[in-house]
């Protein structure tokens, strides 16, 4: 979670930014950081269930070894 709440704030802070430049650029990075945002908050909750549910994946108890977890980290 601290993750995805870093990521949230810190691509609404840079869309702010870059929006108020006035200047296409400043409008495209704005455009990019809310897409950005949008992407973090659309991704966390599969990225919830992912983690509830790689260990089912891996080789043994001993051995994690599949790709979810790999996703995941």
């Amino acid at each position: 979670r601290p993750l995805f709440q870093s990521l949230q704030a810190l691509a609404e802070d840079n869309a702010s930014f870059f929006q108020r430049s006035g200047t296409e650029s400043g409008r495209r990075f704005a455009a990019a950081f809310a897409a950005l945002r949008e992407h973090g908050r659309r991704l966390e909750p599969a990225l919830r269930h992912f983690a509830r549910l790689y260990h089912r994946f891996d080789l043994d108890e001993a051995t994690p070894g599949n790709g979810y977890r790999s996703l995941v980290q």
